[in-house]
């Protein structure tokens, strides 16, 4: 039971920590999620939308 208890602790942690990190990178995770976005409809732009008929 000890293990299991050690392995969840462990576990915690290293989510802590990704989340941490994920926090202090906040602004360049939504910037590059925004880039991506803007870069795929620019690539690949929707065809045959019946909205537009």
């Amino acid at each position: 039971m000890s293990n299991i208890t050690f392995l969840l602790g462990r576990i915690d942690g290293v989510c802590g920590q990704f989340a941490v990190a994920l926090q202090h990178a906040q602004l360049q995770v939504y910037a590059t999620i925004a880039f991506i976005v803007v870069l795929s409809v620019l690539l690949f732009p929707p065809k045959d939308d019946l909205d537009q008929i």
